[in-house]
């Protein structure tokens, strides 16, 4: 028989005799005593510690209380067994909870207190021999009397029936990474079915019945940022200060931390962030902020009802690594120094070997010790600097090249086949296309037909106009697909360095940009003619076009620029290193390569090459081009994009001059790159 039915049997001979009795006697009932809690069925209980488990993972924490123990429920208040829970997924940052259940084992409990939810006692007649025979009496004439109260306190009678389940529970932790605890959890039968039986040590046994868990925290040391050579670029002072020990040389490019702010630790999504901690705010200090900054130590300390504090989940603090980047302090230092005078401008210098970063100068200065000690490191006072001083024109600003441009209309027409080096055509001084006229600078010209090199010395307008209709005529979409082969309209793909795409006007960009008038209207051949000379609605940055100039050069490898060779810990150990990377192969052969170079050292060597004077006398041959473009205002953008030596180039440098008066890329560009280049080859 089993124990279910024979406890139901024995409640059904006790309410007969308690009727009988009710019926024949006006004797007042006996005391009665506790009965014992329904026994539940134990393969149930799994299926409820599955249901609060399930709580647990959802954050139910209420619905988790509801399901103690009624014992447990009065002796620790949901206020308290929240809190305990909010703390540990809080400090552990705890994203999922799964679990494996084992077999349930019967385990019997020893008596305790009647809990507040147990049903009440069934009255039963005291074991002490036959009821007396009494006249019959009619029951509605009697009362009947009120049974004895049983006191709250008094314990259930006999044992209860309980069970002990093995259970694997795995945290998936942000802080902690995945955390497995091995518990064993009670579930006590009672009327509603299986209760779990609570104590803060099945979180972890050290907690004892009532304690609580606290969080310590170590803050790691910043990284420095520093140059292949052994230059540092970013320190932090003795006093915890940020520093710069270059001051203005790669100012942009470098960045700036300082403390974080209350915002910054509300807004930080790690939960890590303290006050007071350095954070990155722009340059490369804002990109590689997660390698410079390291990550604290952490560690999940129990304190039991004792007091007692025991370390029960321990991550080790890594400091923040030193980041090693490609830039030359001479060439930046030039190159820093050579648009000092200027009010907007921008300069990259990349190897075009491998697409290493040698420097990425701008203007206006940027000295980023005004931004965390407010002076020089010789305590000289420094103004609070504008936003265009904190940006980085070599990588942010992205402006229209002008006639730098007509040498990718140049490749797409030799690709297509529609002009090759026997090419002649026109350089007259204007040229009509569907009613409208356009100009060269200045009304100029070269008399007769001319081939498309001394077209490129002279820069003609009138030349590379119409070849970039021939190209349209042959495919409209050649010369976009080309120029986007060279990384135009994109991010280069520098790493921790934030850059900005610019724009490819192609059929696709007009789909969805508004004209003058305020509509959409496809890609056309006045599209093409504007984009022929870097004009219309392109823009591109000096980083793209130093870029694609030594893609040129070098036989059609347009690299990804690689800034942050790699970050090492304070041990030395190497925990990010950036091989060189080959984004694209450009879709020209060497001989249509090679004559797209030969156009560019026609704009050095030919008399009236447009970068002729610039170089006069020049030891090593450059082939470049120069562009002067339009802005909308009176005041053109001056570029130069050049390769050094022109067959097999070492070094590509692109300046660009924003809105300077009467300015040329040919006679105000030219000669800063010259001057960077020959820092690189004098080896200052």
């Amino acid at each position: 028989m089993s124990p279910r039915r024979g406890i139901n049997r024995q409640a059904a001979v006790l309410a007969v005799a308690m009727l009988a009795a009710a019926c024949t006697s006006t004797t007042p009932l006996p005391t009665p005593v506790p009965s014992a809690v329904p026994v539940q069925p134990i393969e149930e209980a799994p299926a409820a510690l599955a249901a609060f488990l399930e709580d647990w993972r959802e954050g139910r924490y209420p619905a988790m209380h509801q399901a103690l123990s009624a014992a447990d429920r009065d002796r620790v208040p949901q206020r308290a067994f929240r809190d305990l829970l909010e703390r540990f997924e809080r400090f552990t940052r705890s994203t999922d909870l799964a679990w494996e259940l084992g077999d349930p084992e019967r385990v019997v409990l020893s008596a305790a207190p009647r809990p507040p939810d147990a049903p009440p006692a069934s009255p039963q007649p005291a074991p002490s021999g036959a009821a007396p025979s009494v006249p019959s009496v009619d029951p509605a004439a009697s009362p009947t009397p009120e049974p004895t109260p049983v006191p709250p306190d008094t314990p259930l009678a006999g044992p209860r029936l309980a069970v002990r389940v093995p259970v694997d529970l795995t945290f998936s932790t942000d802080n902690f990474g995945e955390v497995v605890l091995q518990r064993e959890v009670l579930l006590a039968a009672s009327a509603s079915g299986w209760d779990v039986r609570w104590s803060p040590s099945i979180l972890f046994p050290a907690l004892g019945e009532g304690g609580t868990l606290r969080l310590k925290r170590t803050a790691p040391l910043r990284g420095r940022i520093v140059g292949q050579d052994g230059t540092v670029y970013a320190r932090n002072r003795d006093d915890g200060a940020r520093i710069y020990p270059q001051e203005w040389v790669a100012g942009q490019t470098i960045g700036y931390a300082t403390p974080a702010t209350v915002k910054d630790v509300r807004d930080d999504e790690s939960g890590l962030l303290r006050s007071g901690e350095l954070v990155g705010r722009s340059g490369l200090e804002m990109g590689a902020d997660d390698l410079l900054a390291g990550s604290p130590g952490l560690s999940l300390v129990a304190i039991g009802d004792d007091g007692r504090r025991i370390t029960v989940l321990d991550r080790r603090m890594v400091p923040g690594a030193d980041v090693i980047i490609t830039l030359r302090r001479n060439i930046q230092g030039t190159a820093d120094a050579t648009l000092a005078p200027y009010a907007e401008a921008g300069t990259a210098v990349i190897n075009p070997r491998n697409g290493d970063v040698w420097a990425l100068a701008s203007a206006p200065r940027f000295n980023p010790n005004s931004m965390t000690i407010g002076s020089s490191l010789t305590g000289v006072p420094l103004a609070d600097p504008g936003e265009s001083a904190r940006t980085s024109h070599a990588v942010l600003g992205a402006y229209p090249a002008g006639s730098s441009f007509k040498v990718f209309t140049l490749a797409a027409a030799l690709k297509l086949g529609v002009a090759s080096p026997a090419t002649r055509m026109t350089c007259n001084g204007t040229w009509t296309f569907s009613g409208f006229t356009f100009h060269n600078y200045l009304d100029h010209s070269l008399a007769g037909l001319v081939d498309l090199l001394q077209a490129m010395a002279f820069s003609c307008n009138t030349t590379y106009m119409p070849l970039s209709i021939l190209v349209y005529d042959e495919n409209q979409t050649a010369l976009t697909d080309l120029v986007r082969e060279f990384g135009f309209g994109q991010s280069t793909g520098i790493r921790h360095l934030a850059d900005e795409p610019g724009i490819l006007p192609d059929a696709e960009y007009f789909e969805t940009a508004k004209r003058w008038d305020g509509k959409i209207h496809p890609y056309g051949p006045f599209d093409q003619i504007q984009l022929a000379i870097g004009q219309g609605s392109y823009l591109g940055t000096p980083l793209q076009l130093a870029n694609a100039y030594a893609a040129i050069g070098n036989g059609g490898k347009l690299w990804v620029p690689r800034l942050v060779a790699e970050a090492r810990l304070p041990d030395g150990t190497v925990v990010e290193k950036n091989r060189r990377e080959l984004k694209q192969r450009i879709s020209l052969t060497r001989g249509q390569l090679r004559y797209v170079v030969e156009s560019m050292k026609a704009v050095v060597n030919y008399p009236y090459g447009t970068a002729f004077p610039s170089f006069a006398g020049y030891g090593i041959q450059v082939a470049g081009k120069s562009g002067t473009a339009e802005t909308g205002g009176p005041d053109p953008d001056a570029w130069f994009p050049a390769i050094a030596p022109a067959d097999n180039p070492q070094i590509s440098v692109a300046t660009v001059l924003v809105r300077v008066p009467l300015a040329t890329g040919g006679s105000d560009a030219a000669p800063l790159v010259r001057q960077v280049m020959t820092t690189y080859f004098s080896g200052r």
